[in-house]
């Protein structure tokens, strides 16, 4: 008898540890979609008692199939559940807005991302439960965050700025200048380099212009350097802009916009389940690798000089709809921009 009960307990001690082992499992993201979407199709996998429809399966197979694409946009491969927090929660909604998803589509992703989630974590293949505190959110949120942009003054400020000794933050900040001196997408800016620039000659007068084949559209864009700048930070780098993910670029740039003196507080409406309530926050915490983009749009817009045909030519934008979507001026700045334009008149 005193034998069996030893072979119990040595049963029972085993698979406790075999049981806390598959608890403290902490598998790759991918890896546990492909099993979770596989269990769909064979339905073993369940929700609420009932198998997967066909069109919710193909929702997450979007997922598995855009994920390898974030995942070289952070410069980063096979992302485990415990890796996943804010910074790259928030680097995958600036991924979606990268590539010009609509506000439904991102938040059903985030939604999808969340479900995963919570699904390896009721499986014991993650620990994580990050997606279940407040700021995940995964509801459409206030337009507010696309009409965050930064004035010529705050570029130059932010240009300006002292950062010898700080290499990292250097190589942010003069990759996120790139973004706001020639308007395009985090994946065509952070990769610019001297051989992309040519001369134009125009009535015998020499100017420079990049030539750029943009990533996600194929679309082949000039764009006049209208910032000396550009050309500096593109030569003091020799050549070649440094290597900088979009996670890293989404952290520092706060800092480095708070260091440069980008003040203001924005109260941001936000809406969920039935109820409505708002966050204050300061403008450069909402400043992001998107905001370049949005910055040289809107900029040129707001100066008068350039007609929206000719700033969409070198945004690469293909519609009139898209391109306003970047637009981050109101009445206000409207106003303003009318009497700026009157009194230089008179």
């Amino acid at each position: 008898m005193l034998q069996f009960h030893k072979k119990l307990l040595g049963f029972v001690i085993e698979f406790n540890v075999s049981l806390n082992k598959k608890k403290n499992r902490d598998e790759v993201f991918i890896s546990y979609l492909r099993k979770m979407i596989s269990r769909m199709e064979k339905n073993t996998c369940l929700y609420k008692g009932k198998n997967y429809a066909s069109n919710s399966i193909a929702n997450y197979r979007k997922i598995l199939r855009i994920w390898p694409d974030f995942e070289e946009s952070m410069g980063v491969r096979s992302i485990r559940f415990s890796e996943i927090d804010m910074d790259v929660y928030s680097a995958f909604l600036e991924f979606c807005d990268t590539n010009n998803y609509m506000d439904s589509t991102k938040y059903q992703y985030a939604s999808l991302i969340k479900a995963i989630m919570n699904s390896a974590l009721e499986d014991g293949c993650s620990r994580n439960n990050i997606q279940n505190s407040k700021g995940f959110v995964t509801h459409r949120q206030s337009s507010i965050f696309r009409r965050v942009y930064l004035t010529r003054e705050e570029i130059a400020a932010l240009a300006g700025l002292d950062l010898k000794g700080n290499r990292a933050m250097e190589k942010v900040r003069d990759v996120f200048l790139v973004g706001c001196y020639t308007g395009q997408r985090f994946s065509d800016y952070s990769s610019m380099c001297i051989d992309e620039i040519e001369t134009i000659d125009i009535e015998g007068t020499e100017f420079k212009a990049l030539r750029k084949v943009q990533r996600k559209t194929g679309r082949t864009v000039v764009i006049p350097i209208l910032d000396d700048g550009l050309l500096d930070i593109i030569q003091r780098w020799g050549g070649r802009l440094p290597k900088v993910s979009i996670s890293d670029l989404n952290v520092r740039i706060k800092t480095l916009c708070r260091m440069a003196g980008v003040k203001g507080e924005i109260s941001i409406p936000c809406s969920r389940a039935g109820s409505s309530s708002r966050i204050k926050k300061q403008k450069y915490e909402l400043v992001s690798s998107h905001t370049a983009r949005r910055s040289y749009i809107t900029n040129l817009y707001m100066e008068g000089r350039l007609s929206t045909e000719q700033i969409r030519s070198i945004s690469g934008h293909s519609s009139e709809d898209s391109f306003k979507r970047y637009l981050c001026h109101n009445l206000e700045d409207e106003a303003k921009e009318i009497i700026k334009r009157y009194m230089r008149g008179k």
